[in-house]
C-alpha cells in the first residue's frame, strides 16, 4: 500500500479541500488521485482540457493540478482559458519534462513530475493557502 505523509491539519481548511486533477493518462490521474486523498483532499478527475473545463462550469473547486503535455490543449492552453473564466482559481501544472514550458507564467505553480510526492503536496498547501488569504483580502 502506498503511504504518504499527510499535511498538517492546521494547512487544511475546516472543509476539504476540492482539487480537479487533469491528465490524459488514466495510471497518473489514478496515482495522484490516491496521494491527494491520503493527504486529505477531495479529488475530481478530468481525461483531458475539455472535460476540465466542462467540470469547472459545473462545480466550483479550490485548485486545478494538471498535466502540461495532453493531447488537443495541453495544460499552458487550458490554464489560459481557466484564467480567463475564473481568473482567481490557482492552477499547478505539472511536467514530466523539467524545461520551463513556454507560457508557463499564466500558471500559479510549476512543478516537474521527478520532484516527488512530497514536494507536490508542499506546493499544494502553500498554494491554497495563499488562495484562502486573498480571497479573505478581497
Amino acid at each position: 500500500m502506498l503511504r504518504f505523509r499527510a499535511l498538517p491539519t492546521k494547512t487544511m481548511a475546516s472543509t476539504p479541500q476540492l482539487i480537479l486533477l487533469v491528465d490524459d493518462e488514466e495510471n497518473a490521474l489514478t496515482i495522484r488521485k490516491l496521494v491527494l486523498e491520503q493527504a486529505g483532499y477531495d479529488v475530481l478527475l478530468a481525461s483531458g482540457a475539455r472535460q476540465a473545463l466542462d467540470t469547472l462550469a459545473a462545480q466550483a473547486v479550490n485548485l486545478v493540478l494538471s498535466d502540461q503535455l495532453m493531447p488537443g490543449m495541453n495544460g499552458v492552453e487550458l490554464t489560459r482559458e481557466i484564467k480567463k473564466r475564473w481568473p482567481r482559481l490557482p492552477v499547478l501544472l505539472l511536467s514530466g519534462v523539467n524545461e520551463l514550458p513556454e507560457g508557463v507564467q499564466c500558471a500559479d505553480g510549476f512543478l516537474s513530475k521527478t520532484e516527488g510526492p512530497a514536494r507536490l503536496l508542499d506546493t499544494i498547501a502553500a498554494m491554497l493557502t495563499k488562495s484562502r488569504v486573498q480571497a479573505r483580502s478581497a
